[in-house]
């Protein structure tokens, strides 16, 4: 996996080198004293209050969305240690009233009928709280979310109600292989570090001790760490800075100081005596994995050198020689992931993640072998200056082009930031690679021995038995094992395999990052080749003015999806393309250019995005690997076998992402169940995928769309290259869109499934009639003025679960709504009737709604459609959907802002009784019963599907045969009429 400055895979990448590139890239900026690159065209000002919060404030006038964030640095790492998860329950009580707004749901409702959002976190170092608003209503958001750290309440109700919702998100991820993980690693920690304690909280923890009362524990650690002197502010807003100053001055100036200090860790995160040990630990899921773990010092001082970075640059490499290709050669991998985990103040591990094969699992000791060998060989040949200089270029570059990132986004990440670097150095700082530092590096990799390892193995057919422990309330089991001395021995000499290579110098960098001149005046995209077998849209687009563009092309194909039988071998032509591209599409990778190929209900399609230049050389060799495969036996059985364990793992959903996933079987047509894929797949061999790829190419058609800064010749030449190599012997062939199985009126559909995962959840989904923009506009408007208070009601009062909401979601541009909730205490049939009592008692609320408060909710809603698009990747998706819908006009948001103006109270009112309270309502309820399976107990769950109390007369029609249920109904007639969906072309994957 690509090595990240972030440590993640995300792409808005900040990177500054002062040391230039001999090209025509222009140089960075300092304006106000931060650095920033001369493409940023806002405006950046920093300083700290007298009460020494530090601030640092962003004008942009072009931007339709305001933004704040504070975070505090303390985090679960402060909680005493009779109070495992006090920092995560002081951070949901923030939410939950203040003197000012006393109200629990003040907060959150201001943010929702001003289309906002918010959200907070709880780290290990840090606790971020953010939101974003509507431009126009920053400053009220300001004194509103101001007071969480000037005068919060804590309740008394709140706080008894609020740690239920605590003990609920713990329920949650208590069958999240990665939480289980962590409490595995917890177990191995040196119990003196504070990273080893429980962090997210429950009812135990938080429960009144004799002594003391839960809410006399949160004012007291709210009293000693929330203090001015430990928070960083970020503002970013349409306002100039002056404005934005006096705001934050006015605001924030009132937290107060209570020269409190961050928690500082001296004890070491591994005891002395305790390494090296393996671990052997049972997920939930089906999956292998092999993880090294490393603790190494701290790096936050290291920052412009980032010494971990560049080892992970190497060992986490998937060019040819690599140590990720060669371990796939053996039959051990599929995956390989490196890089810095846990990067604290006082201490930071270094980890090496490789998804194993059955194979590997059995070759696990082979397999880390592999891996000091590579690190031996980076150690003796692979810490050169050259190769420093490339991350120098590849960086600097990707700062200087940087893209945009929701306001939100940006000022959470910066808020972060703002405690980890010099203030001048808060925008480049977490990405900068600026000196050489050949000691230092080789400081690191001296880390990386046999001796200084944790290895955690994951192994879903062991056995536990008597010799296994249990982790405290996670209750992951797991057996801790001596690594014997001869094998140590080998992992430190054993010589290094003449398979294993250093990266070459990276082929993809672009040359040409020339920003080239608007000559299509076109605002939209339009069509400039049109042939039987191929469309192709182009826009050159002025909005985002950097050498970047996106190429998209759909395969379409009848038999991609007609079929589990081809569905599947779909999926498999997928899983093995993208795996014969590996080596060579990773230095892409690296340079900035991505690609993704997947499959969907109409075929298969790429999407290539990033820096313009060596585009068509990527294009190139995707387009080979499609018609000229290299397909290898046992790299497909090694595929197959994961696309059947991840078929299998899809009964360990979370249950309401499971409950999501079976709506979609449900309602879109053709798709086919997990169960139809797996019977499906057994008996494919590789003959099968040939001959079938074969025939999938035998009739074709092709849509693509180049967006970005090009112009129409490059499109083009893109163009007839997509002709010349898929086109040259098909037969041109319409293929139709999936279709949205249409629900009869007046009947209430229920659909039982058990997932393998011990909470419960329901999902209500309520169908509109017709497809249009109106009747978009109208649904969305009734999931914005219910989210709040949906939420306020079946969670903050009620408790019901940490998962709730209430949301417009429309598929395949039929309008609909969700209502969702999980919980670890309420069974399904109380989640239902709760949910049905909440829709009956909403028709007095809404039909004595304000006319004020009707006017914001509408706004909010127009505001949202129209959002601008931050970057040029969410604006070519947009393209790309319209496309789909065959929606040439491109105007699907203006359409349904139009719409959303002229809803009026009555008629808001009228949907609301037909579609969601009426007796000829259209209507599904998904009902996950915390992994019982759905025989048991039938008599009882037939008594107690849920009354459909809002619905009354409704028929409740159980459904047991997902096929036979969508030949008894129809489907809705394609129109061009539509609106975004919430699945573009992809997300219909199985």
């Amino acid at each position: 996996m690509k090595a990240s400055l972030l440590f993640s895979r995300s792409r808005w990448l900040w990177a500054l080198s002062l040391i230039l590139m001999a090209s025509s890239i222009p140089a960075v900026r300092a304006a106000t004293g931060i650095i920033t690159s001369p493409h940023d065209t806002r405006q950046y000002a920093a300083f700290t209050l007298p009460n020494r919060l530090k601030v640092l404030l962003v004008s942009d006038p072009k931007t339709d969305k305001a933004a704040a964030a504070l975070e505090l640095l303390a985090g679960s790492g402060a909680d005493p240690g009779a109070r495992p998860g006090l920092a995560h329950f002081t951070e949901h009580m923030l939410f939950l009233g203040t003197e000012k707004y006393p109200e629990p749901d003040a907060f959150q409702n201001f943010i929702a009928q001003h289309a906002g959002g918010h959200n907070a976190y709880t780290g290990f170092e840090q606790t971020n709280y953010h939101f974003q608003v509507d431009k126009d209503h920053l400053r009220q958001a300001l004194d509103r979310f101001g007071q969480f750290f000037i005068a919060p309440t804590f309740t008394g109700a709140y706080v008894d109600r609020e740690r239920s919702a605590v003990d609920a998100e713990f329920h949650a991820k208590k069958k999240e292989d990665a939480w289980r993980g962590q409490a595995v690693m917890r177990q191995i920690m040196n119990p003196g570090h504070r990273l080893s304690r429980f962090r997210v909280g429950n009812l135990e923890t938080l429960s009144d001790q004799p002594e003391n009362p839960i809410r006399e524990d949160l004012l007291a650690f709210y009293r000693r760490y929330y203090s001015a002197n430990l928070m960083a502010l970020v503002i970013l807003g349409k306002e100039p800075l002056p404005v934005l100053e006096q705001w934050a001055r006015g605001i924030f100036s009132a937290v107060p100081d209570f020269d409190a200090r961050a928690p500082r860790i001296t004890a070491p995160l591994f005891s002395a005596d305790r390494l090296p040990v393996r671990v052997v630990a049972k997920p939930v899921k089906e999956r292998r994995e092999l993880r090294l773990s490393f603790p190494v010092p701290p790096l936050r001082e290291h920052y412009k050198t980032k010494p971990l970075y560049y080892i992970a640059h190497l060992l986490g490499h998937e060019g040819k020689g690599s140590l990720l290709s060669q371990l796939k050669a053996r039959g051990w991998a599929n995956g390989l992931s490196a890089g810095a985990d846990d990067d604290h103040r006082d201490s930071a591990r270094f980890t090496v993640s490789i998804d194993l094969t059955e194979q590997g699992l059995e070759r696990r000791d082979d397999a880390t072998a592999l891996v000091f060998q590579a690190i031996r060989l980076i150690t003796s040949q692979g810490v050169r200056r050259w190769v420093f200089q490339e991350l120098i270029d590849l960086t600097r570059m990707d700062f200087l082009f940087q893209e945009e990132v929701p306001p939100e986004d940006y000022a959470s990440t910066l808020a972060n930031l703002l405690h980890q670097y010099p203030t001048r150095e808060v925008l480049s700082g977490a990405l900068t690679v600026q000196d050489y530092d050949e000691a230092l590096i080789r400081k690191y990799l001296a880390e990386l021995t046999p001796d200084n390892v944790l290895i955690q193995v994951t192994d879903p057919d062991a056995e536990p038995d008597a010799s296994w422990s249990r982790t405290p309330r996670f209750e992951a089991p797991y057996r801790a094992e001596p690594i014997a001395p001869a094998l140590l021995r080998r992992w430190r000499s054993e010589p290094i395999s003449a398979a294993l290579a250093l990266p070459a110098p990276n082929p993809f960098i672009p040359q040409d990052l020339t920003v080239k001149p608007v000559t299509d005046s076109q605002e939209k995209p339009r069509s400039i080749l049109q042939t039987p077998g191929l469309q192709l849209w182009f826009h050159q687009d002025p909005d985002y003015p950097m050498p970047r563009a996106n190429f998209y092309f759909s395969i379409r194909s009848p038999v991609a999806n007609d079929t589990p039988e081809h569905a599947v071998r779909t999926d498999l032509l997928v899983e093995m393309t993208k795996d014969q591209l590996a080596e060579f599409s990773y230095p892409a990778s690296i340079a900035g250019l991505e690609y993704e190929i997947y499959g969907h209900s109409r075929g298969i399609s790429v999407r290539i995005e990033g820096y313009r230049d060596r585009q068509e050389r990527l294009l190139a060799g995707i387009l080979d690997a499609l018609r000229n495969p290299k397909f290898d036996k046992e790299r497909f059985s090694i595929i197959k076998e994961a696309l059947t364990r991840e078929l299998r793992n899809t009964k360990k959903q979370i249950p309401y992402r499971r409950s999501i996933a079976e709506l979609y079987d449900l309602l879109i047509q053709p798709r086919w169940t997990p169960d139809e894929m797996l019977s499906a797949l057994g008996p494919v061999t590789l003959a099968d995928l040939n001959a079938f790829r074969s025939e999938l190419f035998r009739r074709i058609s092709l849509v693509a769309l180049s967006h970005g800064n090009l112009q129409a010749s490059d499109a083009l030449a893109m163009g007839e290259r997509l002709t010349r190599h898929l086109l040259r012997d098909a037969e041109p062939v319409r293929v139709p869109r999936a279709g949205l199985v249409r629900l009869a009126p007046g009947v209430s559909y229920l659909r039982r499934i058990a997932p393998q995962h011990p909470d419960n959840a329901t999902a209500l989904y309520f169908q509109g009639e017709k497809r249009g923009p109106q009747a978009l506009a109208e649904m969305a408007l009734l999931g914005q003025i219910l989210e709040g208070p949906f939420f306020n009601r079946l969670r903050t009062e009620q408790q019901l679960g940490y998962i709730v909401s209430a949301s417009d979601h429309p598929l395949l541009e039929v309008p609909g709504l969700l209502l969702l909730i999980q919980s670890p205490r309420a069974d399904p049939a109380i989640l239902t009737e709760r949910m049905e009592k909440f829709l009956a008692d909403y028709r007095a609320v809404l039909a004595a709604m304000p006319a004020e408060e009707f006017q914001r909710h509408k706004a909010a809603l127009v505001a949202r459609i129209l959002a601008r698009e931050e970057n040029l990747g969410a604006r070519t998706g947009r393209y790309w959907r319209e496309i789909d819908q065959g929606l040439e006009t491109f105007d699907s948001r203006e359409r349904e802002a139009t719409a959303a103006r002229a809803i009026t109270p009555a008629r808001i009112r009228a949907v609301y009784g037909k579609w969601l309270t009426g007796a000829r309502r259209r209507h599904l309820a998904i009902q996950a019963w915390g992994g019982k399976p759905p025989e048991e107990d039938e008599a009882r769950k037939e008594k107690t599907a849920g009354k459909p109390t809002a619905g009354s007369g409704e028929a409740i029609v159980p459904i047991r045969d997902i096929q036979r249920f969508k030949r008894g109904l129809g489907v809705f007639p394609e129109t061009t009429e539509g609106s975004i969906s919430i699945l573009p072309n992809h997300a219909a994957k199985r």
